[in-house]
């Protein structure tokens, strides 16, 4: 079994290395191989992909948002690039499938899907294919008719998949997370952790790159009331973090945290989680249990995943500044909404993913 998956941004990576976790404990005598790449040719490629998306959200996120809107508003147009991207990442990807042909091939990553889509047309693909969706919001560059099976994860996600290619086999599948990502005991949680125990807790995050006007989000979280204490996940931005120590609050009521690896705790111990970036934090907030409030989600895919989350009652959309402060005043105040919101992120979060593999295995 073979899980692709490119290094742009963590959410890619992260949802493959959590499904070759999976797949190793469920089947210890199948070789389950990892890739993050895009093939030959990948060591300039892949560098050039990050670094465009991380400048691109950092500093024109509204060219950002308009591109995905032309993919979506214009199928024509948005074919005409996936059918070039798609023969570039095939041809990088070919030799990688050829060493050792897999059973299973799973991406993450959209342009690698469509990579695959082009071997598979070229009958150069074996095995079963299949791409998983790891946003709510599904783009024309995510679905790729040729694959066996795309995994989405709302069933509006699915029939926004079917619109842009009514002959995929597009399914419902629950979300790609790690095994640590459930529902905990949010007491030793804030002790773990160091957050205080009779506070608010309002965690933040802007996804890896720590991108979205986070200072103007935090501002806004701590607008919230002295009984707030936001813990910040600045990810690989140096730079925030630096930004926010500087303000020599106490750590009672601002923590910012640099890259880690507690994650998972540092959800369980929040009552609530505020992102601009939506896609995998945002998955591994509801697998936890935890209400996800989109403060002025990224333009493109942020804005339209957090309208749909929203739309099936498992997120509250925030556009601006006043509305995160006055989301948070009413949560604290009101347990009866959080508990309702927190209620329908855990329904999300105990679908079975490892049944779902288990079916999948069947089909291969």
């Amino acid at each position: 079994m073979l899980l692709l998956s490119a290094p742009v941004g963590e959410g890619h990576v992260a949802a493959a290395r959590a499904l070759a976790a999976r797949m190793r404990v469920l089947w210890p005598e199948a070789e389950v191989r990892e890739v993050e790449g895009t093939g030959r040719g990948g060591w300039w490629r892949d560098p050039l992909l990050r670094a465009s998306y991380g400048a691109t959200l950092r500093f024109a996120p509204r060219l950002y948002g308009l591109g995905y809107d032309l993919l979506v508003r214009y199928p024509k147009v948005a074919e005409v690039f996936k059918n070039l991207s798609a023969s570039s990442i095939g041809r990088a990807l070919d030799p990688l499938l050829a060493v050792d042909p897999p059973d299973l091939v799973v991406s993450t990553y959209p342009m690698i899907s469509g990579g695959l889509a082009w071997l598979r047309r070229r009958g150069r693909l074996p095995g079963r294919a299949v791409a998983v969706v790891t946003d709510v919001a599904v783009h024309p560059f995510w679905v790729w008719p040729d694959l066996d099976e795309t995994w989405t994860l709302l069933p509006a996600s699915q029939a926004q998949a079917r619109a842009v290619a009514p002959r995929a086999d597009v399914r419902v599948v629950p979300a790609a997370v790690d095994r640590r990502f459930r529902p905990g005991d949010p007491v030793a949680a804030r002790i773990a952790t160091g957050v205080r125990p009779d506070a608010f807790v309002v965690l933040v995050t802007g996804g890896s790159l720590g991108f979205g006007g986070l200072e103007t989000v935090v501002d806004a979280v701590l607008a919230g009331g002295q009984g707030v204490q936001a813990v910040v996940l600045c990810g690989r931005n140096e730079r925030l973090r630096a930004r926010l120590l500087t303000r020599g609050l106490p750590v009672d009521r601002l923590v910012a945290l640099g890259w880690t690896d507690r994650v998972a705790e540092a959800i369980t111990a929040a009552d609530v989680v505020v992102t601009t970036a939506g896609g995998m934090i945002a998955t591994e907030a509801l697998a936890v249990g935890r209400p996800v409030l989109f403060a002025a989600p990224i333009p493109g895919h942020g804005r339209a995943g957090a309208a749909m989350a929203a739309a099936a009652g498992l997120a509250v959309v925030c556009p601006t500044s006043a509305e995160v402060t006055a989301v948070v005043r009413r949560l604290q105040g009101d347990p009866g909404e959080r508990a309702a919101l927190a209620g329908r992120a855990a329904e999300f979060g105990r679908a079975d993913l490892d049944a779902e593999l288990t079916a999948l295995a069947l089909r291969v």
